[in-house]
Formats: structure tokens, C-alpha cells, sequence
């Protein structure tokens, strides 16, 4: 690596931590080294709409439609009535209801801030008015929406997949048991939390036919990662189809089921996702022009000879790189982090024979605990927000539950086949 290519990415590091907007902090590094390196200004738009040139990526604005169709409907509340019923009786009472709500909504939306978007109002209000301090409500609703960005559909794996052309219907699977181990620790860690503070609960469990009538309300939320899953499985459509039919049948079970007949939410919903998708696309266009000057300074050669001069053990690499991404999610976008590091990462670890699904996974995981702590820590902002109680306050009482998530992340790293097992037995 030459002197341009350090300073290219102390440049990025510098503009990032002036939070600059992500795709200027990538881009303006990336042209700049264009420039300085003599070269047209067309190669670097070239890269930029080949990045974007890929109808795998057309599921990602699909997926973010889908977020916000239901956040414009019933279904939020079905989904936390259900919850509430199944769980609601456990220590921790709505703590529980949080996390399980959560992953319910993660099989819909596949974003940590979509899902705090969705139903994080409903939830922390709920816990509140249940006796719940505030900013322990915000606490669990941060650390619950982690969940969102590995359980399919997952919009990181996906746009991990297109970076490092990985079989995105592989990733979408391999998500899945690794965040229904994230809930179940997530529920231990709780229980013992809720018994230390003495949190509250329900009194009793809910009764079966209750169980059954919110299920029955429920169910055709409940059923879209089913219809999802089952259809990619059966390869009657890809990752992208199975967006498009989502979308679909959001339309259609608001309509029939829930009876919206207001249908400006769905002009609403569409503007909300353009301006999510738009944020999404200029980062992963400028993203590939960085990419580009990396690959032209060969940072993955220097990353892969750095890791191999301490070691060639895959266990130490891998908890080496736990380690730098852990850190890096201090302070970037996890996007940002994601399209940047991908490159580097996954040449390495497949080399010394790491499964690049596997790798994804960790990845993903890994970076949006960042979500979680300062100073970035946009989930905290956003639930704290919600709450309307001090972001300092928040990040304290996160602070149990990113410790639980950062071991539910290791066991992730250092047992393969709980990501593995899905994508290679279908």
C-alpha cells in the first residue's frame, strides 16, 4: 500500500468522525485519489452504476416497502397482542413481549431501525404505562431490534451478498437460527434482570383460547416470512420475486383482512421508502469507487498479510476480526462499515477455509452492535427519542445487553453450523 492509499483512508476515518454524510466520506477520498492518480473520471462512474446494476439489489427497496406498509396498519398491534399472550407471563413480562415482537417484526422488515420505527412506539408506551422505567424500555427496544438485520429478510446479508457475490438466498437462510439464538439469550439475559430489578409482569398466563384468538388476528402477519421463506425454498421465485410478492401480500391482507380502505398510506409508505432507498443507493455507489481504490492499493493483500503474520489460525483470525469490526462499529455506519470491509474480509477468511456465508453472518452481526453504542449508536438515539428520556440513560441500561449479544456473537463465530446447518440442508 502507498502513501496515497493511507491517506485515502485517514481521510475517511477523519470525514467519518466529523459525521459527514457516509457517502460523501467515501466518495470524496475515492475521487480525490482519481485525481490525483491521473485517472478518468468516467471509470469511477462506470463503477458506480455497475454497482447498482443488479436485480438482486431491487429487493432491497421492495423489503423497505414492506416495512413501511405495516407501519401504516394494524399490524404492529396484532403481532404485540399475540406476543403479549404467549409470552407476557415470563419475567420481565413486556420485556419479553418487546423481544419476541420483535423478531416477529424482523421477519418482515430486515432493519434494526425499521423495526424500532414500526412497532419501538408501541412497545416502549406499552412498558411505560406498565410501570416500566422509561429508559429501560428504550434499552430492550434497541437491543431486541438487533435481531432485525440477521433474521430473513435481512437487508445487510443482502447487500453483503451483492458485494461479495455470495448467494443471497444462502445468507437469508443462514440468518435465521442464528437470530432465534440471539432472542433466546436476549430472554435469558432478561429473566435475570427482571428478578435483580424486580421488574413486573402479568399476573397469570393467558388462556389458551386468548392464545388462540390473538393468533388468529395475527396470523397473516405471522405468516409472511413463511410465504417468504417457503417460496424462495421452493425456488418458485428469487430473493427479489419474493419481495415484490410480499409487498403484494401486505397490500392484500391490509385490505381484505384488516379492512384499510384509506389507501394514501400507501403513497405515503412509497415516499418513505424512496428516501430510505435513495440514502441506501449513493452509499453503495459511492461505496464501490472506494472499494475500487482499495482493491488498486491492494489493502486486501496488506489486511490478509498483517492477520497471516500473527497468525494462520482460524480462531484467532477470527476473533481478530471480531475485534476491528466491533471497533469500527464504534464509529461508522454499519453500511458503510459493511461495503467497506467486505473486500477485505472475505478474501482473507476463505483462505484460511471460513465459509463466506458464515463470514456474512458475522459481519452483519457484528456491525450493527455498533447500533448499540456510543458514539454512533443510532438505535439508542432513535429509542430514546421514542421515549423521551436522556440518550445517556438509555446507553447505560443497554449496557447488560450488549455484553449478552456480544457472547450470543461469539458463539455465531466459533459454532458454524448454527448458520450453516439451514443453507446446506435445503
Amino acid at each position: 500500500m502507498g502513501v496515497l492509499g493511507v491517506i485515502v483512508i485517514a481521510l475517511f476515518i477523519l470525514l467519518a468522525l466529523l459525521r459527514v454524510p457516509v457517502w460523501v466520506a467515501l466518495l470524496a477520498p475515492a475521487l480525490a485519489y482519481s485525481f490525483l492518480t491521473g485517472q478518468p473520471v468516467i471509470f469511477s462512474a462506470t463503477n458506480m452504476v455497475r454497482a447498482l446494476d443488479s436485480f438482486t439489489f431491487l429487493a432491497i427497496p421492495l423489503f423497505i416497502y414492506v416495512g413501511s406498509l405495516m407501519n401504516h396498519g394494524e399490524i404492529t398491534e396484532r403481532i404485540f397482542e399475540f406476543a403479549d399472550s404467549l409470552v407476557g407471563h415470563y419475567d420481565g413480562g413486556l420485556a419479553q413481549v418487546n423481544i419476541i415482537t420483535s423478531l416477529i417484526f424482523a421477519g418482515i422488515s430486515g432493519s434494526a431501525l425499521a423495526d424500532i420505527g414500526g412497532v419501538g412506539r408501541v412497545l416502549i408506551k406499552s412498558m411505560t404505562d406498565a410501570d416500566y422505567d422509561a429508559d429501560f424500555s428504550a434499552a430492550v427496544t434497541s437491543a431486541s431490534a438487533t435481531v432485525g438485520p440477521i433474521f430473513p429478510p435481512s437487508i445487510p446479508l443482502i447487500i453483503f451478498g451483492i458485494i461479495a457475490e455470495v448467494s443471497v438466498l444462502s445468507l437469508l437462510l443462514a440468518g435465521a437460527l442464528p437470530a432465534l439464538l440471539t432472542v433466546a439469550a436476549l430472554m435469558v439475559g432478561t429473566v435475570y434482570i427482571a428478578k435483580s430489578q424486580n421488574l413486573p409482569s402479568n399476573d397469570k398466563r393467558a388462556s389458551l383460547s386468548a392464545i388462540a384468538r390473538t393468533f388468529v388476528y395475527a396470523f397473516p402477519a405471522l405468516f409472511t416470512p413463511v410465504v417468504l421463506i417457503a417460496g424462495m425454498l421452493a425456488g418458485v421465485f428469487s430473493p427479489t420475486e419474493a419481495a415484490g410478492v410480499t409487498v403484494f401480500y401486505i397490500l392484500v391482507i391490509n385490505t381484505l383482512v384488516y379492512r384499510i380502505i384509506d389507501f394514501g398510506y400507501i403513497w405515503t409508505a412509497a415516499v418513505e421508502t424512496a428516501r430510505t432507498s435513495g440514502t441506501i443507493v449513493i452509499i453503495l455507489a459511492a461505496a464501490s469507487v472506494f472499494s475500487f481504490v482499495l482493491s488498486v492499493e491492494n489493502i486486501d493483500t496488506l489486511f490478509a498479510q498483517t492477520l497471516f503474520g500473527i497468525s494462520t489460525n482460524p480462531f484467532v483470525l477470527l476473533l481478530i476480526v471480531n475485534v476491528v469490526l466491533l471497533f469500527l462499529g464504534l464509529f461508522l455506519d454499519p453500511i458503510a462499515a459493511l461495503v467497506m470491509m467486505t473486500p477485505i474480509v472475505v478474501p482473507t477468511l476463505t483462505q484460511v477455509g471460513v465459509d463466506p456465508v458464515h463470514i456474512g453472518v458475522i459481519m452483519v452481526f457484528n456491525l450493527m452492535l455498533g447500533l448499540l453504542t456510543p458514539p454512533l449508536g443510532l438505535s439508542v438515539y432513535l429509542s430514546a427519542d421514542l421515549a423521551d428520556v436522556p440518550v445517556a440513560d438509555v446507553f447505560r441500561e443497554t449496557k447488560v445487553y450488549y455484553g449478552i449479544l456480544v457472547v450470543a456473537l461469539l458463539i455465531i463465530t466459533y459454532v458454524p453450523e448454527i448458520t450453516l446447518f439451514v443453507p446446506r440442508s435445503l
